[in-house]
């Protein structure tokens, strides 16, 4: 897990909330305070689905796309304004968690996360490892921290890492 500070806040705005750098990853939740807290959990609800959606998609992950909620999170925050404050968690989908890291690493037992946090005008990310068993190798989590820094100069944001 490192601790990220990121220069470019508007260039990481575009890349989150008009452009597509960050759709294919999944929301675990976000918050956004304006003028009142909006709060969003990113869980699927899947009994909202009919039976023919379930079935077009079987594979429908369990937590829904950021390109789903994006549009809902900028048009609450889109103004003269900036946030007072904002997170957002997002989780790699596996498919970007294979390709990112490589089948060895992107395993089912590990989540990769990023928690972007917009608090007193700076911007910062956290990168993180779920495990879904226990384990003393920490080899995926190391592949992370670099991946997620790899990808930010991919989007050419300026970051520095803290820690």
């Amino acid at each position: 897990m490192i601790l990220i500070r990121i220069f470019d806040i508007k260039e990481t705005m575009a890349w989150l909330l008009m452009k597509d750098g960050f759709d294919s990853w999944l929301l675990e939740e976000a918050q956004v305070t304006t003028f009142a807290r909006l709060s969003m959990q990113g869980h699927r609800n899947m009994g909202w689905y009919d039976g023919d959606e379930r079935e077009r998609y079987p594979h429908m992950p369990d937590c829904i796309y950021w390109k789903e909620a994006k549009s809902i999170f900028f048009s609450y925050i889109k103004g003269k304004r900036t946030p007072s404050q904002f997170q957002i968690s997002l989780r790699l989908s596996k498919e970007d968690a294979v390709s990112r890291l490589g089948e060895q690493m992107a395993g089912p037992d590990v989540d990769f996360l990023l928690h972007l946090r917009f608090e007193q005008g700076k911007l910062s990310a956290v990168t993180g490892c779920s495990y879904h068993a226990f384990t003393m190798d920490k080899q995926a989590e190391f592949a992370w921290d670099e991946a997620a820094q790899e990808m930010l100069r991919e989007l050419q944001i300026g970051f520095e890492k803290v820690s």
